[in-house]
C-alpha cells in the first residue's frame, strides 16, 4: 500500500512540473482596423479586435471643443430649465 501511495505522489509531482514549466501564451489576434497580428495582453487598453496603436484615443483640439461662448450655454440653459418644468409638471400634475 506504501508503494502506490508513493508511485502517486510522484506522478502528482510530475504532472505538476509540466504544469507550471509550460507558460500559456497570449492569444494571437488580428487588428480588424490595421490586420495587423497582436498578442491579447490583459492589461491592454482598447478594443480587444484593435491593436495597441489602433486602440489608442485620437487628440482632439481641447480649445475649439470647449470653446462654448456665454450666450450659448445661457440659451442652453434655458432651454435645459424649460424642460424640466414641462417634465415635472407631467408627473406631478393632479388629475381632476
Amino acid at each position: 500500500m506504501k508503494r502506490s501511495s508513493e508511485g502517486i505522489q510522484a506522478a502528482i509531482r510530475k504532472s505538476r512540473r509540466r504544469y507550471h514549466s509550460s507558460v500559456m501564451s497570449f492569444p494571437i489576434r488580428t487588428c480588424v482596423v490595421c490586420s495587423e497580428e497582436f498578442e491579447l495582453r490583459p492589461d491592454k487598453p482598447g478594443f480587444a479586435n484593435r491593436c495597441p496603436s489602433c486602440s489608442e484615443p485620437e487628440e482632439t483640439d481641447s480649445s475649439s471643443a470647449s470653446g462654448v461662448e456665454a450666450t450659448d450655454r445661457k440659451g442652453e440653459s434655458e432651454i435645459n430649465a424649460a424642460r424640466r418644468k414641462a417634465i415635472r409638471d407631467m408627473l406631478y400634475r393632479k388629475d381632476s
